[in-house]
C-alpha cells in the first residue's frame, strides 16, 4: 500500500501539488501597425519594414531585450526557442520580416511578424496569470509609444483571425492531468471546458496533441469582454481543473493503488533500459514520473527535474546540448542514453 493519503495532508502540503499540476501560465496579446498589410498578405518588404518598426520601439522601451530576425538563428537554436514557447511552429517558417525579442529571464517575448505583426507574450511559473498578465500588459504599454495600432473604438484590436478581434487577447494555463486520464476521467472535463468555449489543446499549442496528459486550456473569445475578465475567467476555470486532478489523484491512491504503481513502474523501468525513444514515447513516460514525482513516490527526483528533463530531451535542445546535428535514429538513440543517465538512481516507493 502507499504511504500517502491526500485527504489529510496539510493545507501547505496540498498547495503545493496544486502548483504542481498547474506547469505554467500564458498571457498573449495580438497587434497590428496600422496602414500595413497583415504579414500573410504582405510584401517581403513590407514584412521587413514592420520589422525595422518594432524592433526601434523595443530598442528604445526594452533595452536588455535580445531581438533578432528569425533566419539569424541556426536551425537548431530556431528550434530551441519553439520548444521553448517563445516562438511557434509558423514562425519558424517565416523567411523575410520573421523575427523574435525576449527578455534575459525569459518572461516575456514578442513574435514579430507572425499571424499578426506583434504577438507579445507574459509568461509565468503555476497560475499566476495575473503577474502574465501584467507582464504583457506592462510592455504592450510601452511599445505603443512608438506604434500606431490597427484600433477602433467599435471592434478593439484589429487581428489577421477574427476570433482574435477585440481584445486580442489569448490567456492559457499548461495543466498536468495524467490522474484525470488513469481514472478514465479527462474525456467529460475537455468536453465541459469546450461546452464552456474554452479552447484544449496540447503541449504545443495549436494543432498538437495532448502528449504526455499536458493540456493548454485558453479562452476562445477576445471581443466583447474586457482584459481582466478574460484573465480572471480563465484563471478560474483553470483552477476547477486543478481541483479536479487533485481529486483525480486522491481516488488513484485510496481507490486504485496498484494501478498507480503499476503506471509508474513501468515508467521507470522503460526510462531505465530503452534504448530507442521516440520524442513522443520520452513524454508519456515522463509524465507519469512527474506524477510520481509530484506524489513524493520517488527517490532522487523532483517535479522540476522531470519538468527540465522533458524540455531538454526534445530534438532541438538534445542536439544543441550535444553540439551535433542527428538523424532522427540518432536522436532516438541519444535520447534514451541521456534519460537512462538521468534516471539510473532513482527508486520507487511502495
Amino acid at each position: 500500500m502507499l504511504n500517502l493519503d491526500l485527504g489529510v495532508v496539510s493545507k501547505k502540503a496540498r498547495d503545493l501539488l496544486a502548483d504542481d499540476i498547474a506547469m505554467r501560465c500564458r498571457v498573449r496579446l495580438a497587434r497590428n501597425l496600422s496602414d500595413e498589410r497583415f504579414p500573410d498578405w504582405a510584401t517581403e518588404r513590407d514584412r521587413e519594414r514592420v520589422y525595422g518598426k518594432v524592433r526601434d520601439a523595443l530598442h528604445a522601451e526594452a533595452p536588455d531585450f535580445r531581438v533578432e530576425p528569425v533566419a539569424a538563428f541556426e536551425e537548431q537554436d530556431r528550434d530551441v526557442l519553439c520548444e521553448a514557447h517563445l516562438i511557434s511552429k509558423d514562425l519558424l517558417e517565416r523567411a523575410a520580416g520573421g523575427g523574435v525579442a525576449y527578455a534575459p529571464d525569459g518572461s516575456t517575448c514578442v513574435m514579430i511578424n507572425e499571424e499578426d505583426h506583434l504577438r507579445i507574450q507574459g509568461f509565468s511559473a503555476g497560475l499566476d496569470m495575473q503577474a502574465a498578465w501584467q507582464a504583457a500588459d506592462a510592455l504592450d504599454t510601452r511599445l505603443e509609444r512608438h506604434l500606431n495600432y490597427a484600433w477602433t473604438p467599435k471592434l478593439g484590436y484589429l487581428t489577421a483571425c477574427p476570433s482574435n478581434v477585440g481584445t486580442g487577447l489569448r490567456a492559457s494555463a499548461m495543466l498536468h492531468l495524467l490522474g484525470l486520464r488513469l481514472i478514465g476521467e479527462i474525456e467529460p472535463v475537455v468536453r465541459g471546458l469546450e461546452r464552456m468555449r474554452l479552447l484544449v489543446r496540447g503541449i504545443g499549442g495549436e494543432g498538437s496533441e495532448a502528449a504526455g496528459q499536458i493540456y493548454q486550456i485558453s479562452n476562445m473569445d477576445a471581443l466583447g469582454v474586457d482584459e481582466q475578465t478574460i484573465v480572471q475567467r480563465v484563471t478560474r476555470i483553470s483552477g476547477e481543473v486543478v481541483r479536479q486532478e487533485y481529486n483525480a489523484r486522491a481516488r488513484l491512491i485510496q481507490e486504485s493503488p496498484l494501478v498507480l504503481l503499476d503506471c509508474l513502474a513501468r515508467s521507470l523501468s522503460v526510462l531505465q533500459n530503452a534504448r530507442l525513444l521516440a520524442t513522443s514515447e520520452a513524454l508519456e513516460f515522463l509524465s507519469a514520473m512527474r506524477l510520481g514525482a509530484s506524489l513524493k513516490l520517488f527517490t532522487r527526483l523532483k517535479v522540476l527535474d522531470v519538468d527540465q528533463l522533458i524540455l531538454l530531451m526534445q530534438p532541438g535542445h538534445l542536439q544543441k546540448g550535444m553540439g551535433t546535428s542527428l538523424t532522427s535514429d540518432e536522436r532516438d538513440e541519444r535520447r534514451s542514453e541521456f534519460l537512462r543517465r538521468k534516471m539510473a538512481n532513482v527508486r520507487l516507493k511502495t
